[in-house]
């Protein structure tokens, strides 16, 4: 990396060694270039003024001899092209303070003459072409016209001599202030080029941190995919041991207990029979805990049925038990998944409808699932009071925060993720995707 940086360090200043060699002669005939077409511009805007003000005397004059209106049409184009060329001498002028003296002294002549112009007009309107008064006017305007060409000639005489040769001080500057930035762009870079390297070790000191961090993450997802696994698979061995054996156990004792109440029918006083009937009755609520217990810990349905029927259970229990109007949809198609895949969406809804019952506050629920390309999306749509899903990123607490983080987390090891999209008070909608299982041609 050193030596790197040493011969990157070398070809810099060669670099910019040559490139102010060369940018010095470029800007010196930039320069040239710049004040010939300056020069250029402005003798061209001279001539264009001193033809368009020829114009429109002759235009006045041929108005004056012959009557004739075009010629006034012809005198109102040069009047307003001779403001124009004006304007323009001012404007690329403006940097020069003895063109611009020369301006503001032809600029009163201009207007004196045109207002002569005009007069001269009037006149031939009011008195025809013999009045004595033209005569004078006409003197006074050639008086004002030698001021105007005189003024012209000086504006002209100053650019032509600004092309004359004079750049040796112009170019010493220009070679000072070149090479100064030169050392100063080689030190700078030289700087550059030292701090980059030491934080091009400090990156890959970092790079290689990033890495083992990465490396942990993908053990610890791996590791929380197995340890949900690892649980639903005893809480499917403890919901297998309720329902055959406590289970089976309950209702076999339930069984017995009927045929005993029949077979002792009069034999015993009433209060037996009635206290028969109470172990009766209490033993049902048992076998009905049972059952429940044993669809909390584990839905038989997803394993006997498959994940639609047991969404759809699970989504039917909701509205039973919380009185929220909970509706399931599915497309009908098939949806191969395997089993680790399968159980890890329906633990995953399963806590999303948790969260929507503690916290949502909705009226309606709505779980639907569907085949989408190579993909399958569950989706959990409520109504309730909704979230800032950013905030729930930041903060990974509150309701339903590290539920959404987790859940995500544990779709990530199987090659799916989660969508969020809420807002407060708009309800929420969160979206499970996950790839099927490459169906068997």
């Amino acid at each position: 990396m050193g030596k790197t940086i040493l011969a990157a360090w070398i070809c810099l200043g060669l670099v910019v060694l040559s490139t102010s060699y060369l940018f010095t002669y470029q800007e010196r005939l930039r320069l040239n270039l710049d004040r010939l077409a300056h020069a250029q511009a402005t003798l061209s805007l001279n001539h264009d003024l001193q033809n368009n003000l020829a114009d429109a005397e002759a235009a006045a004059r041929g108005y004056v001899i012959t009557g004739d209106e075009g010629q006034l049409s012809r005198y109102q184009k040069a009047l307003r092209e001779m403001a124009e060329n004006f304007a323009g001498l001012r404007e690329i002028t403006r940097d020069a303070p003895a063109q611009q003296r020369l301006l503001n002294s032809l600029q009163p002549l201009i207007q004196k003459r045109s207002t002569l112009l005009q007069q001269s007009l009037d006149l031939r309107r009011q008195k025809g072409p013999d009045s004595p008064e033209l005569a004078v006017l006409a003197r006074q305007g050639a008086g004002i016209q030698a001021k105007i060409r005189r003024i012209l000639e000086g504006l002209e005489d100053l650019e032509r001599k600004g092309l004359a040769p004079g750049w040796a001080k112009q170019e010493r500057r220009i070679k000072i202030l070149l090479w100064g930035l030169a050392l100063s762009t080689y030190l700078g870079f030289s700087l550059l080029l030292l701090v980059i390297y030491l934080l091009s070790r400090e990156s890959a000191e970092r790079k290689q941190a990033e890495e083992k961090l990465i490396s942990s993450q993908e053990d610890l997802r791996a590791l929380a995919s197995q340890l949900t696994l690892a649980e639903e698979r005893e809480r499917r061995r403890l919901a297998v041991h309720l329902h055959d054996q406590v289970g089976q156990t309950l209702a076999l004792a339930n069984i017995k207990l009927g045929e005993l109440q029949k077979s002792t029918t009069g034999q015993f006083p009433q209060s037996d029979q009635t206290e028969l009937s109470k172990i009766g009755k209490l033993l049902e609520q048992a076998i009905r805990d049972t059952h429940s217990l044993t669809f909390k810990i584990s839905s038989p349905i997803l394993y006997e049925l498959g994940l639609e029927a047991a969404l759809e259970s699970l989504t039917e229990r909701v509205q039973q038990e919380h009185g929220i109007s909970a509706r399931f949809e599915s497309d009908g198609g098939p949806h191969p998944l395997d089993d680790d895949v399968r159980v890890l969406l329906f633990q995953a809804v399963s806590e999303l409808l948790v969260n929507v019952v503690k916290h949502a506050r909705a009226r309606n629920l709505n779980v639907s699932m569907r085949r989408q390309a190579g993909d399958l999306k569950v989706e959990v749509d409520d109504d309730g009071v909704g979230f800032q899903p950013a905030a729930r990123r930041i903060a990974r607490q509150g309701p339903g925060g590290f539920g959404l983080f987790s859940i995500g987390e544990r779709l990530r090891s199987v090659g799916g993720h989660l969508e969020v999209q809420s807002q407060p008070g708009a309800g929420a909608r969160v979206t499970l995707t996950v790839p099927l299982k490459d169906e068997a041609p």
